[in-house]
């Protein structure tokens, strides 16, 4: 997986690449965390068990296998600084 980011006063992203076991571990939070638990709520996503947990880390785990720069994540603040997560 590549982070790509970018700032508000630069035309050119700067890329780094980050290891698949930090961005598994970054998902998995997301999904088990009571810290993003009014996120997921946005999106529809309610209280997973941990068979759901395990089905949807190995559905993430084929699309890093099966589709190379697919884009993944973007946030921009309000400054226009971006950052991409590309798998």
């Amino acid at each position: 997986m590549k982070m790509y980011m970018k700032g508000n006063k630069r035309s050119k992203e700067t890329s780094n690449p980050i290891p698949n076991t930090i961005a598994y571990a970054a998902i998995r939070n997301f999904l088990t965390s009571k810290e993003f638990s009014e996120t997921r709520d946005e999106y529809c996503i309610g209280k997973l068990d941990k068979k759901q947990v395990n089905q949807i880390m190995t559905d993430v785990k084929w699309l890093f296998r099966n589709y190379k720069d697919l884009e993944v994540l973007v946030l921009e603040d309000s400054d226009n600084k971006s950052i991409r997560f590309i798998l």
